[in-house]
């Protein structure tokens, strides 16, 4: 074990958060044991590329392990582009939706904000 937790120190690996308990599995005497045994081990340049992931743990019907499942993020892609497409120009009713939308709006704050 001590073999493995120096391998994970050496490749700097992430223990990601584990959402819905502390433990992964119980055991013993009326299950008075618990453990965190399972878990997702993954690289720093691995979270540089995902944000927000945790690792969830769900129910146990009849194992003694807890399954744990990959939850959340996505690719880090940074922020979308308008895109107005000249098309909507030409869609009958345009010009009054538009203006009605600006019109309802309500701004708050100052003009140089």
């Amino acid at each position: 074990m001590r073999r493995f937790a120096e391998s994970v120190d050496d490749l700097e690996l992430v223990d990601l958060p584990l959402q819905g308990g502390e433990f992964t599995w119980s055991g013993g005497l009326n299950n008075q044991a618990w453990a965190r045994l399972d878990r997702f081990l993954v690289s720093p340049s691995w979270l540089d590329q995902f944000s927000g992931v945790t690792q969830g743990r769900l129910s146990r019907p009849t194992s003694d392990h807890f399954p744990i499942v990959l939850e959340g993020g996505g690719i880090i892609r940074g922020p979308t582009p308008f895109r107005f497409e000249n098309m909507w120009l030409k869609f009958e009713g345009f010009n009054d939706i538009v203006r009605t939308w600006w019109q309802g709006i309500e701004v708050r704050g100052s003009a140089s904000y």
